[in-house]
């Protein structure tokens, strides 16, 4: 009886332990901006703007992205890319995902690998 007791116990931390939600990896992959996680009740998508000694108070949220699969270990977000129209097209140094949990807590960021407004069009729109 006691250790099928100690079973249900450790049966029960293991399944609590693997289901923390979790901020994977960001990257793009056209026509969305792909972030991938676990558990997670939320993800925006954040800018950062062109400009001398922008804090963090300026960073500009372009939206929510979308969970294409089911929640849990293996979740997959898009957000989709913004128009690469030069009169539309996004100004922006970098790009970072902000995961949040069921209490709405920030779990993580992740930013994409891209530093400064060339870079990070060259990357969103394909013009390297």
């Amino acid at each position: 009886m006691i250790c099928l007791l100690l079973g249900l116990a450790f049966e029960s931390i293991a399944a609590s332990a693997t289901s923390h939600p979790r901020l994977r990896t960001i990257e793009i992959r056209r026509p969305n901006v792909v972030i991938r996680g676990a558990y997670l009740h939320k993800v925006e998508v954040w800018a950062i703007p062109r400009g001398r000694g922008i804090t963090p108070d300026e960073y500009v949220v372009l939206g929510s992205a979308q969970r294409s699969n089911a929640a849990g270990p293996k979740e997959i977000w898009l957000f989709p890319i913004p128009p690469c129209a030069t009169e539309t097209r996004l100004l922006a140094t970098g790009i970072f995902a902000k995961a949040f949990d069921k209490e709405g807590t920030v779990i993580g960021t992740k930013s994409l690998p891209y530093n400064g407004a060339s870079a990070v069009h060259k990357a969103l729109c394909g013009t390297q």
